[in-house]
């Protein structure tokens, strides 16, 4: 609406001191524009930009948090299973699974006694 003033005023060109008038029309609209500017863009664009970077930090130190959790869960699980492979930790009766890993820490262990 009041862009259409705007227009209006400028094709009619008002018979008193027309130049002031639209002068200080413009100059009104133009300094309440840049309030109103100024205003959105410190009140509520910063607010917003800040409350978006926190939501961003505070998921990804949880997306964090559980990717070193489920890595702990895994090394725990699976850690056995390669000292166990590398001849490292203590193998128990399980079955032919039991006497592959043996075979394997057996000759590993003997590998590491021709080197030296």
């Amino acid at each position: 609406m009041v862009g259409w003033k705007v227009i209006t005023l400028r094709k009619h060109k008002v018979s008193l001191p027309a130049g002031t008038v639209e002068e200080e029309f413009h100059s009104n609209l133009y300094q309440s524009f840049d309030g109103g500017w100024h205003t959105l863009r410190t009140k509520y664009l910063i607010r917003a930009r800040n409350f978006a970077l926190v939501v961003f930090y505070t998921a990804a130190k949880e997306v964090l948090r559980v990717a070193l959790a489920v890595g702990r869960n895994l090394q725990a699980r699976h850690g056995k299973w390669y000292d166990m492979v590398k001849g490292k930790g203590v193998l128990r009766k399980k079955g032919s699974v039991s006497f592959f890993l043996q075979d394997v820490a057996e000759y590993k262990k003997s590998l590491q006694e021709e080197t030296k």
